[in-house]
């Protein structure tokens, strides 16, 4: 079966179809979600956007492990289709991992924040389009030729599973929401103590639920931002925070070498920073 519909999706590519299902796929970008995550999360509803955030993170972190673990090879390297070579600036298949395709990492972000935001909304037109555009995100990835049909499957399954947890948990024990996701952060450490687990793609993810963890407990104890009000003061905010993580990335991308505990470092303090420290640097700023 999986076979089949890749087949299908090989027999039907045009140049048209090519350029639209790239444009599609790169909604589904870790780039882009984190954007999208950050833009709820500074300037529309923080708690929605807190939500969010630890949904996509809690769903990447557990579809990393499994792809660690698991390494299916891919379609394309597997011979089963062909894929379409591209190499943009945000879709890329030319520098994938020829044994990370179960689960499709695009489909569980992209289900994890459209399932998060339906179950935050409870609106209909929300919920239908919420799951329109994540079928379409994983169908782009069967076009593409780097995921089978239940890399896509298990994916929007995790990604709404994960939702799922933490609409109860920001019903039932807000209180205890940021010291479960700090136990979750550490229990995400222990994969990278294992060979097979410990890719740069799990560094990356386990450090980033680390930093964000560590944010928010630190802006929760010290800012308590409000919602922002005005155009102006959204701009700003995203300006603020993008300078905050950049002072930290950038300095220790340069001076730190070229090991994963390096990149971990790297990446938790600039997340951290983006969301601890930047909070507190933009309620002082009165932003």
């Amino acid at each position: 079966m999986d076979a089949a519909v890749l087949q299908f999706f090989e027999s039907i590519r045009c140049p048209v179809l090519d350029a639209f299902f790239q444009a599609v796929t790169a909604l589904g970008e870790e780039t882009v979600v984190a954007a999208v995550v950050a833009l709820v999360y500074l300037c529309f509803s923080r708690r929605t956007g807190e939500q969010a955030l630890l949904t996509v993170l809690t769903a990447s972190c557990i579809a990393t492990c499994v792809k660690g673990a698991a390494r299916r090879v891919r379609p394309f390297a597997a011979g089963t289709v062909t894929r379409v070579e591209t190499d943009g600036f945000l879709v890329s298949t030319m520098d994938l991992d020829a044994d990370m395709s179960f689960p499709s990492g695009h489909a569980t972000a992209t289900g994890a924040f459209l399932s998060a935001l339906s179950l935050r909304t409870r609106k209909t037109a929300v919920c239908i389009l919420s799951a329109f555009a994540a079928l379409l995100v994983g169908c782009s990835r069967l076009y593409l030729g780097v995921h089978y049909p239940s890399d896509v499957l298990t994916g929007l399954a995790l990604g709404f599973l994960c939702a799922l947890v933490w609409q109860i948990v920001y019903t039932r024990f807000y209180g205890a929401r940021l010291y479960l996701f700090a136990l979750f952060a550490l229990a995400m450490l222990l994969p990278l103590l294992f060979t097979r687990t410990a890719t740069d793609s799990m560094f990356r993810i386990a450090a980033l639920a680390a930093g964000t963890a560590a944010g928010l407990l630190f802006e929760d104890a010290a800012a308590r931002l409000p919602e922002a009000h005005g155009w102006k003061m959204r701009v700003l905010r995203l300006f603020v925070t993008a300078l905050c993580a950049a002072a930290v990335f950038v300095p220790l991308h340069f001076l730190l070498p070229d090991l994963p505990a390096c990149t971990f470092a790297q990446y938790a303090l600039a997340v951290f920073a983006a969301v601890g420290p930047a909070a507190l640097l933009l309620k002082k700023l009165r932003l």
